[in-house]
């Protein structure tokens, strides 16, 4: 596994991380 695409995985997981922790904390409050 080429370094660029694990990268580019783990910054595409991190994302969506902080976007479903926002969308819960929105609905949440």
């Amino acid at each position: 596994m080429s370094t660029d695409l694990k990268f580019s995985i783990t910054t595409t997981v991190i994302v969506l991380t902080l976007i479903v922790c926002g969308a819960l904390t929105a609905v949440l409050h």
